[in-house]
């Protein structure tokens, strides 16, 4: 009885492993993941990094822009789907799947150490024939050599007037799906980790300017030059640091943390001196603004206004940035500047600073230049290369099985008088056909002009 229960228990074990390492199985997966990132591209997604208060508000006006169907969207989950637990559990089934499919893989390689053995060709597969007017012999010998050249690895079974033939083509052919298997577990690999890391939002400097990375245990990103569309970053935390350029298409990394440039615009830097060239503290009028003997204003489209103050001289200044002034003649970007002195609304100083400039209120003295700032993205992406890396893997594994995969054939030759009749099963992943045509091809070289019939 208990050796009974033991068989069925083995027998219980092997369905659900063959089931779960089946082609079919690997299939539904990837059909089933890829269904749910088209709906995914569909339905907007939450954002990441959101607070819980601005996550509220963000699923509340996504779900109302669907009236009837949005409360039943956001309580499936269907705005943080690509978070959410049916995407984890696809991406941890189809992991389990490639790496069923790697061990049989491998495990298929390592059997090809073994000396080949003849085998009965399974039902079903198409056979094609010929008749040659060659010796068994000859015949026998051009097909073994047109197989091995081609990778194969022949066993041969032959008397007086039969032969029975089968071959296997492995090696670094059958290697092509256990690279994509594995270039596929390490692509998802890839991506958990990417799912661990974070994205600090976009960060908008002027050269000179530095923003902290509070999620990077305190690096220090530097804006030092913007010049067309390339900016020069410089990178520190502690005593380690390293300069890196971004662009648009460009992206730039230090470690698992990677940068990219993501918008650019006009900004003002400005500094003030009084009547003995001393330097003025200003501060920034805007929330967050800060303060210092130089101000660095950034106007982005959305926001064409600035204001600063010189408090020790209760001076306040209004800068607005203009694309071109065409009822002054002004077809390019200029910034119009505003001073005012204290409470009093009107302004005593009304002048335009296109390029750079200097002016003057009240023994204080303004030094304007004209800069850019860049909008740049930050991502700590701790599974970038190795994903990378995966997709490389599985397509080389993907083109070396379609270039030369697997393959196995059977093949039957009958010697009659002086004629060989040959009859050819094949088995590929591609063209099955192409294999059995190759083997005719060689049995029929060199004979005046015969071609194999067809049967």
């Amino acid at each position: 009885m208990n050796r009974v229960r033991v068989r069925r228990t083995d027998r219980i074990l092997d369905s659900i492993w063959h089931i779960a390492a089946a082609p079919q199985t690997l299939m539904a997966l990837a059909g089933l993941l890829a269904g749910t990132l088209a709906f995914a591209a569909l339905i907007p997604q939450q954002p990441a990094g959101l607070d819980s208060a601005t996550a509220e508000r963000w699923l509340a006006a996504a779900a109302g822009s669907y009236r009837g169907t949005g409360t039943f969207l956001r309580t499936v989950g269907a705005f943080d789907l690509l978070n959410g637990a049916w995407v984890r559990g696809l991406l941890a089934a189809l992991a389990f799947n490639l790496a069923l499919r790697a061990a049989s893989q491998a495990r298929a390689l390592a059997g090809l150490r073994r000396p080949v053995q003849l085998r009965p060709a399974p039902a079903g597969l198409p056979r094609q024939r010929g008749a040659f007017p060659i010796p068994l012999a000859q015949a026998l010998a051009r097909c073994e050599a047109v197989l091995r050249g081609r990778g194969f690895r022949v066993a041969v079974a032959s008397d007086a007037t039969h032969a029975q033939l089968y071959a296997e083509r492995g090696g670094l052919a059958a290697a092509g799906p256990l690279l994509s298997y594995l270039g596929g577990l390490l692509l998802l690999t890839g991506l958990a980790l990417n799912a661990a890391g974070w994205r600090a939002a976009d960060l908008a400097l002027a050269p000179g300017g530095a923003a902290q990375l509070g999620q990077a245990a305190g690096t220090q990103v530097t804006l030092t030059e913007i010049a067309d569309d390339t900016a020069t970053l410089a990178l520190a935390r502690g005593s380690a640091h390293k300069i890196i350029r971004i662009g648009y298409a460009r992206p730039g990394h230090w470690g698992g943390i990677w940068l990219t440039q993501g918008g650019a615009g006009p900004a003002l830097a400005v500094s003030a001196a009084d009547a003995d060239q001393l330097p003025l503290r200003l501060q920034s009028l805007v929330a967050g603004g800060e303060e210092g003997e130089t101000l660095r204003m950034l106007f982005p489209q959305a926001q064409s206004e600035q204001a600063f103050a010189i408090p020790a001289r209760n001076l306040a200044f209004r800068v607005v940035s203009y694309p071109a002034l065409p009822e002054r003649d002004i077809t390019g970007p200029v910034f119009l500047v505003e001073g005012f002195r204290g409470d009093d609304p009107a302004p005593a100083l009304n002048e335009l600073v296109a390029e750079a400039g200097t002016l003057a209120l009240d023994e204080v003295t303004l030094t304007l230049r004209r800069d850019r700032y860049a909008v740049i993205e930050v991502a700590y992406l701790p599974g970038l290369l190795p994903a990378l890396a995966g997709a490389l893997l599985l397509l080389a594994g993907a083109l070396l099985a379609a270039r030369r995969g697997p393959a196995r054939l059977w093949a039957a030759l009958t010697a009659t008088g002086e004629t060989v009749a040959v009859t050819a099963h094949a088995a590929a992943a591609l063209d099955p056909g192409a294999e059995a045509a190759h083997l005719f091809a060689a049995v029929a070289r060199d004979d005046a002009g015969e071609a194999p019939d067809a049967g």
